[in-house]
């Protein structure tokens, strides 16, 4: 499996740094999966906002401004890293 995946954003994404049209998710650690628990805490959109900050290094305020269906299609992208159950 690769250890990053490229996202290309539907809808660029401003920052102070510039534009941003793509997003480059790398292979979650063990520490990553800690804090996105943590975040769970505090509901599944706090968990889901935690792992986009975690794998892709954006900041959590550039996080909050993805494009609403560019963060579902990226939340099902990063899914992928995650082992599927076995099939009954």
């Amino acid at each position: 499996m690769a250890k990053t995946i490229e996202f290309p954003l539907t809808e660029p994404l401003e920052t102070t740094k510039g534009v941003i049209s793509s997003l480059t998710i790398r292979r979650p650690k063990a520490g990553d999966l800690e804090q996105i628990e943590a975040a769970r805490n505090l509901g599944d959109m706090a968990a889901s906002l935690a792992m986009v900050q975690a794998l892709t290094g954006l900041s959590s305020e550039e996080v909050r401004e993805i494009d609403a269906t560019d963060f579902m299609n990226l939340a099902e992208k990063m899914a992928e890293f995650f082992p599927k159950p076995p099939a009954v």
